[in-house]
């Protein structure tokens, strides 16, 4: 078979009055924005604004990042934009985009303004801005690394001139990744910055680009691949010394865990909830591990869990055992464990 690009008539091309194309995409991500059941599709562009491609139920996109507040910092600048991810960090059903910008501007951490189609860049009250301005930032992720049951924030980092430090001295090539870790509601900011002498071979300075979080040893808790210029991965074990419970849910319909791509899950435990979505395209140049984990604190059991499949059926599940992966197969509509 063979393809025919359509892109102009899918609505996904930007152009200038000349016609020369606006973006510079480095990273882009997939999700149902507006809660109308189609995927729409978000492009962190370098240099210039970003995009938000709202799906107009399958009869092609409508270009709203402007109109949505995820266009621009909150200076009203375009950034150079690298790296992106999207969660619902505080629990609250507010989706929250994270993306890693160039040297000297911070994080964007875009955040849903109550229910309305509506964000704003809280990087700066958010405790994210401060600390991630200097660094040249390109895979970043949300991530429950301490399994407290609130996720964190961690980024790659690294310049893209070897030789930035002769002319800025405050700038240097290779540059330590960076955990921002979330302190919850009750804390003056939300996240606050893990000084790099405290993360351990993470906290060691390399050019990095992208990231990537999954169990990779099977001990519960979430590790990290990074990748750099010029050297090999670094696959970085999660050793920390205190943690909480977890839960990790894999999904598959009809065997594949692909079909199960787009689906949300709502792990309920006692009066706190947290959402996740199954998705590959998140951070920067990487593919990330479809099992969706959730970091659980204290709590001991999984009260229930609440699916919505990308094909609109719904499924609920539970009490649930913790500290385990659980593989839910759509067809079967019961839950196997290991």
């Amino acid at each position: 078979g063979t393809f025919d690009e359509v892109g102009a008539e899918a609505g996904i091309h930007v152009v200038q009055a000349d016609g020369a194309p606006v973006g510079k995409g480095l990273a882009l991500l997939t999700e149902d924005l507006d809660g109308d059941g189609w995927i729409d599709v978000i492009v962190a562009n370098d240099t210039v604004r970003n995009f938000v491609f709202r799906n107009r139920a399958g009869a092609g996109f409508e270009e709203v990042g402007e109109s949505w507040g995820l266009a621009y910092d909150r200076n009203g600048m375009a950034t150079g934009a690298m790296g992106i991810d999207l969660a619902e960090p505080y629990g609250d059903g507010r989706a929250a985009i994270a993306i890693g910008n160039f040297a000297n501007e911070m994080t964007s951490l875009y955040l849903r303004q109550g229910t309305a189609l509506q964000f704003a860049d809280e990087a700066m009250v958010s405790g994210v801005g401060p600390d991630s301005r200097r660094a040249l930032s390109f895979g970043l992720l949300f991530a429950d690394l301490d399994l407290d049951g609130r996720l964190d924030l961690v980024q790659a980092n690294g310049h893209v001139e070897d030789e930035i430090q002769r002319v800025q001295a405050s700038q240097h090539y290779a540059q330590p990744a960076q955990v921002f870790w979330q302190c919850g509601s009750g804390c003056r900011r939300r996240f606050i910055a893990e000084p790099a002498n405290q993360l351990g071979d993470l906290g060691q300075p390399s050019v990095g680009r992208g990231l990537v979080s999954a169990d990779f040893d099977g001990d519960g808790d979430l590790d990290l691949v990074l990748t750099q210029v010029a050297g090999p991965p670094r696959v970085l074990r999660n050793d920390l010394p205190q943690r909480g419970h977890w839960i990790a849910l894999r999904l598959s319909d009809a065997g594949a865990v692909d079909r199960a791509l787009g689906a949300r899950l709502t792990v309920h435990t006692g009066d706190h909830t947290q959402t996740r979505s199954v998705q590959r395209t998140r951070s920067y140049l990487s593919q990330t591990d479809p099992v969706a984990h959730f970091g659980l604190g204290d709590h001991d059991v999984v009260d229930r869990v609440d699916i919505a499949w990308p094909d609109g059926t719904s499924q609920t599940l539970g009490p649930l055992q913790v500290d385990r992966l659980h593989s839910i197969h759509h067809e079967a509509m019961t839950p196997a464990s290991r």
